[in-house]
């Protein structure tokens, strides 16, 4: 688990580096193909992690229902 969610935070703060740098730099070719991979490479992290451990966040939730606080939480072993 921490080692998905190490991948996220990482892919997530170069998405957000490559962000500014494409606000001043739109027409980057390059750096826009390294936004499109890292945009790729977090959700494939994130999809990995949902399906082990369930939504990351409460808009990834499948069903209407808020199944997760029926599993145990992290403190009685959940995680």
């Amino acid at each position: 688990m921490n080692e998905l969610m190490n991948q996220i935070r990482q892919y997530g703060f170069a998405l957000d580096d490559i962000q500014l740098y494409l606000d001043t730099h739109p027409d980057c070719q390059k750096g826009l193909a390294y936004y499109e991979l890292m945009k790729q490479k977090r959700n494939e992290a994130v999809k990995a992690y949902e399906c082990q451990f369930g939504p990351l966040t409460a808009d990834a939730v499948k069903d209407d229902s808020w199944s997760w606080i029926k599993d145990p939480w992290p403190w009685e072993g959940g995680c």
